[in-house]
């Protein structure tokens, strides 16, 4: 796996070379002290992942990785740094990674091996298939995926059900949080972000999630989806196929995301099995 950093601190630099120039599995392509550098090297050179400093005299790290990704959205981005609050800002630009300074070896092989987990993933999870009728479910290669937070998994059906319209924070938590303040509600709304992005990179699917000032889609060009086959069907109202009879009988007898209970999605489910039993009469 091809690695660079980028910090304006040359003995960080350095310390960063001795601490990753035992592992096996990572080739160390690039030590540079400005984001200029970095770019210009990525313009004939790829990498898989870039360890960044955030506060730097010619560039922010944060607005540094957004130019990474311009250049390439499949380079993976850790941030180094000695400061803390940035960690929110980071994770809605999509890091995989925010370690603080001074880095150790045990901090450093924690990310490097969600690195390699990530990458060995994105590779396998090629087929992603995302259930809305009768149970909302994410299948990575006809396996279904974990969850250990239930609000990371109804953020996502949440954002699938919107289907790829970008929607800011304040109207996601008021389908998820309702009943709290808006104090409480955002704090839930950055901590369970944070968890679906953990988890979405752990699988290496983080791809189907973006974040675009502040509004967050899922890219719906990037999944399957029964619901939006459904939905296409139901637009077009052309000649059926065995495999739109399925999903139209699937929505009458199961429902749209019944067996989860979201509140958010009963207008929805109510209109799309008036549509599906017209349908069928």
């Amino acid at each position: 796996m091809k690695i660079a950093a980028v910090d304006d601190e040359v003995h960080v630099l350095e310390r960063f070379e001795r601490m990753v120039s035992g592992i096996m599995e990572l080739d160390l392509c690039g030590l540079f002290e400005t984001g200029e550098q970095l770019l210009n090297y990525l313009k004939k050179n790829s990498l898989d992942a870039v360890f960044l400093d955030i506060e730097m005299p010619s560039v922010n790290g944060l607005h540094l990785s957004e130019q990474i990704q311009n250049l390439n959205e499949n380079i993976e981005i850790i941030f180094v740094t000695a400061f803390n609050q940035y960690a929110v800002e980071a994770f809605e630009l999509q890091a995989l990674d925010y370690i603080l300074k001074p880095m150790t070896e045990e901090r450093l092989a924690k990310s490097i091996n969600r690195l390699l987990k990530t990458r060995k993933n994105s590779k396998l999870s090629e087929n992603i298939f995302i259930q809305c009728l009768g149970e909302f479910e994410v299948f990575l290669n006809g396996e279904a995926m974990t969850w250990k937070n239930s609000k990371a998994k109804e953020l996502l059906a949440f954002l699938v059900h919107k289907n790829g319209v970008p929607i800011g924070w304040e109207k996601i938590v008021d389908a998820i949080w309702p009943d709290f303040n808006s104090e409480k509600a955002q704090t839930n709304f950055h901590a369970t972000t944070y968890l679906l992005r953990k988890r979405l990179s752990e699988a290496g699917i983080s791809h189907i999630l973006e974040c675009v000032r502040g509004n967050y889609r899922i890219v719906t060009d990037k999944v399957n989806c029964d619901i939006y086959q459904l939905e296409e069907t139901l637009k077009n109202n052309k000649m059926k196929s065995k495999n739109d009879l399925r999903l139209i009988e699937q929505m009458v007898h199961k429902g749209y995301m019944e067996a989860n209970g979201y509140s958010w999605a009963y207008p929805k489910a109510a209109e799309l099995d008036i549509l599906c039993k017209s349908s069928i009469k």
